[in-house]
């Protein structure tokens, strides 16, 4: 194989980076729909954990307004 002429070396460097650029958007992309998504589980954790709790709060209200506090 006869060896490539500068012109060629250039083009090909240049193809190369043009995919380089490409693979690196494409992977910042991914990682802001990944951040998104996690976002997304991370609010939907902290508002089950807060209806958890209100459960708890209205579970203890409920249990001392029907008398439990009196010891009988």
């Amino acid at each position: 194989m006869p060896p490539a002429s500068p012109k060629e070396d250039i083009t090909e460097i240049r193809k190369r980076l043009q995919q380089l650029e490409l693979r690196e958007a494409l992977t910042e992309q991914e990682m802001k729909s990944l951040r998104k998504t996690i976002d997304g589980y991370g609010s939907s954790i902290s508002r089950g954990l807060w209806i958890v709790g209100g459960g708890f709060i209205m579970a203890i209200v409920s249990w001392i307004s029907q008398g439990g506090l009196n010891g009988k």
